[in-house]
């Protein structure tokens, strides 16, 4: 079982809300015995206006679940997305790897502390925040300088699962495999609207419409 703790090095609080104006940015670490989760998590307060947005993006693994739209015990990437705009969208995205050697996962939770930090600058890029907010959620310079050689083998495993139909979304009550371009962009991407997400879309994309 690998040991996330040493990876909670590169935030400066984790485990509790950053509050910067309407946006709550959260790091979430949590390790038991045989699960793990390493979490960011971003939220707008809901001010009623029509536009909110909130999701989720981190590694884990969990114990093992009834009904569940993925092999919940098995190590996994895991998107929650939520936007209410003119018609409201939310969807879960499970990315399951299927190689659990301990060193490689530690490797992709490395390679996601890096798109952590990546989708943090986008965020807060798109939203036109104070970019001083940065260093206190993340630190970034430590993490680019030390970590970014793990973010191509994390990329690499996202499309296996691709690749594999190992890629699951669950809408509503629906779970869809995805195995084509156009499902990839309608939850994860352009068309999903999720412009914060383009550190993971678009070189997955890339290498999809590659192959």
């Amino acid at each position: 079982m690998i040991d996330i703790s040493t990876l909670e090095q590169y935030f400066p609080q984790v485990n509790k809300p950053l509050i910067f104006g309407e946006y709550t940015f959260t790091i979430l670490f949590r390790q038991e015995e045989d699960t793990f989760l390493i979490n960011l998590k971003i939220k707008q307060r809901d001010t009623k206006k029509s536009h909110l947005i909130g999701f989720r993006f981190g590694i884990g693994k969990d114990k093992k679940q009834k009904d569940a739209s993925h092999e919940t015990d098995k190590p996994h990437s895991e998107i929650d997305i939520y936007k209410r705009e003119k018609e409201s969208f939310s969807a879960t995205v499970y990315f399951t790897f299927h190689d659990s050697e301990d060193k490689t996962i530690f490797e992709y939770a490395k390679g996601t502390i890096v798109l952590i930090d990546k989708i943090i600058k986008q965020f807060i890029k798109n939203e036109k925040l104070d970019a001083i907010i940065i260093k206190k959620i993340i630190y970034d310079e430590a993490v680019l300088d030390e970590l970014a050689q793990f973010e191509p083998a994390l990329i690499d495993a996202l499309y296996d699962c691709y690749k594999n139909s190992n890629l699951i979304v669950r809408e509503g009550n629906n779970r869809v495999v995805i195995k084509t371009p156009h499902n990839f962009k309608k939850y994860l991407g352009m068309n999903a609207g999720v412009k914060d997400l383009d550190p993971l879309f678009l070189p997955l994309l890339k290498k999809i419409e590659k192959n």
